[in-house]
């Protein structure tokens, strides 16, 4: 099967629309990271579910559910890497794509100025036989989605100048 998705974007945070909810901070100093901490809250749990998933569950209607669901609150604060990798999962669940890039390809596509070292690589691990390309697919997304996440998270620390 034929892969037509686009790459990757080169920056982790669409600046341009997570500007857009800082500015409503005038309002409430707190407000836009009360919703990245939400978004923190939100994102681990639903990795979790994706991970439970793919290990016992195995649907792949419910795979490209989480996957839409995390996409929208990702893109919603311009997290556009890890909206990326969502779509992809969205993308697998469905059939219309069956791989998902190498991690050492996308690793290689970090961010200028992210050092490959400052990654911590956890990945989950799926208990079936691996015959299955869509499900092997989420699992290779899944991990990558939780680097991205950490580049996310990495980001918005400095910017709100505290551990997220």
């Amino acid at each position: 099967m034929m892969n037509m998705t686009r790459p990757i974007p080169n920056e982790v945070i669409d600046w341009t629309i997570l500007n857009e909810i800082i500015q409503m901070d005038e309002d409430d100093s707190e407000f836009s990271r009360n919703l990245i901490l939400q978004y923190i809250d939100q994102a681990n749990t639903t990795f979790a579910e994706i991970e439970e998933e793919l290990n016992h569950g195995q649907d792949l209607k419910k795979l490209n559910e989480l996957g839409h669901f995390l996409k929208g609150s990702s893109a919603s604060l311009g997290l556009q890497r890890i909206a990326w990798v969502c779509e992809r999962i969205q993308d697998i669940s469905q059939k219309s794509e069956d791989s998902f890039p190498d991690e050492n390809v996308l690793l290689g596509k970090l961010p200028k100025g992210v050092n490959k070292k400052d990654i911590v690589f956890q990945p989950a691990k799926m208990k079936l036989d691996h015959s299955n390309v869509y499900l092997e697919a989420d699992l290779r997304a899944l991990n990558h989605a939780r680097v991205e996440f950490q580049l996310a998270k990495m980001e918005l620390s400095k910017y709100y100048k505290t551990q997220l």
